[in-house]
């Protein structure tokens, strides 16, 4: 307890469970049930950094946009309030007649990271697991990258912060971490400051491109052949540790034979960086060792993807390295979640590509659609589908959410869900190794319910006879997913620290790094990813990445929309007569848009980048501009999308074509 103005205040340690790779420590300061300050802990990876999002996060849990009661929609946007016995008989009286005449297939749970707690995301599967209904295989952020490096590997895991913390060198390859992981940036400056070099590998100079040692632009979807010529070069200089290669790796022979078909002049010529400077970037790495490559999400959402990761992470290996980059560590983390979520018991009947959810709605394919901690309308590609899916007059949406979101506003069923800070979980990281538990800080707002806990309430009602096996106590729950002694060490601190996983030992049927693949057929061969088409004058190649204002679409009621500003070259511009400030149709076979040009001299030639989630001018996001495609490692493609760019040389002009806002 701490006395504050003569008055009694409670302190709480929370873990923030929202998509994020800090999944930072805070320290929730909370007087007469309300939360009145939220600090950042100083534990040794937060260190007392509050991030934009959370410094403003009391404005978020009290926000007038909070979805505080159940309510059922009456006519176009229209709700009317009702209460949970009405909204839960609505709910299972709907699931059930689906269920019952068209099977388990027609009803569709969407789900996916708004909050990524142990109860709240993966015990809330329980039921939808047991029910058979269909499911998506959850492959919009990571999944190409992760595929590459599970073939490669055997797992996604690699360096932990601590390791960076020993690195003299850090290659941030597609990632901007000072904005979207802030707290890692900051070990990274560290390295820095001891006078490590730091290299940006990106298609923009972005934050951390402007605060590193070194930038190199490269062309998009090059990134492979930059990394194809790094490891030429390696080979060529023998810098390759040839005892590590021969205790460690799988298939070097073949590596070998696929890099003599490549030299440096033309590397050069297809990625746009100077040979001197892929010479120079393979010097540093060999002299500069331990080294780490943190590498992007946002570069393996593109045809070839996971071929890019994979040639990323198998440079570190060459030079006598264990893992040395960084992607995602959930693998590394001795977490038993399949049990959690009941997947080994029960699995869907159905699985669909999350990319293809639009036009899997758009199809009539679904009577029943539920959802939570997700936000598709405003997140998933070709989102005009997400849209026309769910306006339909033959399905029933259901959405559980903290706010209303895009989304909610298109149910036909909305209900309240608690924040993080009013509800029992325990939350991990996929960067660190911390684990926190986190007690309610203050009651649920108006009468949220937790997501597991509304499962509990459905089961009751859809399947009472096995209520036993799915509604389990979330203490035993936590027992099965960290262990008895994780989990007493836990209760006991409110806070733990797992052991990873060994980096040297290799999850690949060969025990080693397969560089020449083992798992499949069609990977088995290193393939090049594809050079993807610039169109020059006509079209650009389409980039969105994060903000550090935002998660995802979360803070929009506290920090207003996400801008609608559209960055372009500057020859791109000259080329389409642009000036900042200019308003621009942004358009594609999907569908357009109205945005604000920005004229950017940090991109490269032929790209084009937004804010991720932007809400347009004309009243859409981005999204529905995005590519559904799907690459051949199952993930998205949404950073392969072509647009093409109009001018709009008055709004008034618009208005008389398009009957857009700027009526």
């Amino acid at each position: 307890m701490f006395l504050i103005n003569g008055g009694r205040m409670e302190s709480t340690l929370i873990g923030c469970p929202r998509d994020c790779y800090d999944t930072c420590a805070l320290r929730v300061y909370v007087s007469d049930n309300r939360i009145t300050k939220i600090e950042a802990a100083d534990n040794w990876y937060t260190g007392g950094i509050l991030c934009p999002r959370a410094a403003r996060d009391i404005e978020r849990v009290y926000s007038p946009r909070r979805v505080l009661y159940p309510f059922i929609r009456v006519n176009n946007g229209v709700f009317r309030r009702i209460d949970w016995d009405q909204a839960l008989e609505i709910l299972v009286s709907k699931l059930r007649e689906v269920l019952e005449i068209h099977g388990p297939e027609k009803a569709l749970f969407l789900e996916y990271a708004g909050n990524r707690g142990i109860i709240t995301r993966y015990a809330s599967r329980r039921l939808w697991n047991f029910l058979g209904v269909t499911q998506t295989d959850g492959s919009i952020c990571d999944h190409n990258g992760s595929m590459a490096l599970r073939y490669t590997y055997g797992s996604t895991y690699g360096a932990f912060p601590r390791d960076i913390d020993e690195s003299k060198m850090i290659i941030a390859w597609g990632f901007n971490p000072a904005v979207s992981a802030i707290h890692l940036w900051r070990r990274v400056l560290e390295v820095k400051e001891k006078g490590g070099f730091i290299v940006t590998i990106d298609v923009r100079s972005t934050e951390t491109a402007k605060q590193s040692s070194d930038f190199i632009k490269v062309k998009p979807g090059t990134d492979g052949y930059l990394a194809l010529g790094i490891a030429k070069y390696i080979v060529e200089k023998d810098y390759v540790d040839k005892e590590f290669i021969s205790k460690y790796t799988y298939g070097f022979n073949e590596l070998v034979k696929r890099l003599e078909k490549y030299d440096l002049n033309i590397i050069e010529e297809i990625t746009g960086v100077p040979k001197t400077k892929i010479i120079d970037l393979a010097d540093r790495m060999h002299s500069n060792k331990p080294f780490t490559i943190l590498i992007g999400y946002g570069l393996q959402r593109r045809y070839g993807g996971g071929e890019i990761v994979r040639l990323i992470s198998i440079i570190p290996a060459l030079l006598g390295l264990h893992r040395a980059f960084f992607y995602s560590n959930t693998d590394g983390l001795p977490i038993n979640l399949a049990e959690v979520d009941g997947s080994l018991a029960w699995n869907p009947r159905k699985i669909i590509s999350m990319e293809k959810v639009g036009v899997e709605l758009a199809n009539g394919n679904y009577k029943f659609v539920y959802i939570h901690l997700h936000n598709p309308v405003a997140t998933l590609p070709n989102a005009g589908k997400v849209v026309e899916g769910l306006r339909r007059n033959d399905v029933f949406v259901v959405v559980h959410e903290t706010h209303w979101s895009d989304t909610a506003k298109l149910a036909d069923l909305v209900l309240p869900a608690p924040t993080f800070y009013e509800k029992f979980d325990v939350v991990f990281s996929y960067t660190h190794n911390i684990v926190y538990l986190n007690k309610p800080a203050i009651d649920p707002l108006g009468e949220s319910i937790g997501e597991y806990q509304l499962m509990c309430e459905l089961t009751k009602r859809m399947v009472p006879s096995k209520y036993s096996d799915l509604c389990l106590e979330p203490i035993h729950l936590l027992k099965v997913a960290l262990g008895n002694k994780n989990l007493d060490e836990l209760l006991r601190k409110g806070f733990i620290e797992l052991k990873p996983k060994p980096k040297s030992i290799y999850q690949t049927p060969s025990g080693k790094i397969e560089f020449h693949c083992s798992l499949s057929k069609w990977c088995r061969e290193l393939n090049l990813p594809m050079r993807e088409g610039i169109g020059g004058n006509s079209e650009l190649v389409l980039v969105t990445s994060a903000h550090p204002l935002y998660i995802h679409t979360q803070f929009e009621d506290v920090y207003g929309s996400i801008k609608g500003e559209l960055h372009v070259n500057p020859d791109d511009a000259r080329n389409l007569d642009l000036s900042t400030g200019d308003l621009v149709e942004v358009y594609n076979d999907k569908g357009k848009v109205v945005m604000r040009a920005i004229i950017d001299p940090g991109l490269s030639k032929g790209v084009a980048w937004a804010p991720r989630q932007a809400l347009t001018y004309s009243g859409e996001r981005i999204n529905i501009l995005l590519n559904d495609d799907v690459d051949k490692y199952g993930g998205a493609v949404l950073n392969s999308t072509l647009i093409k760019i109009r001018k709009i040389h008055s709004p008034q002009e618009y208005l008389r074509e398009e009957n857009t806002i700027f009526k």
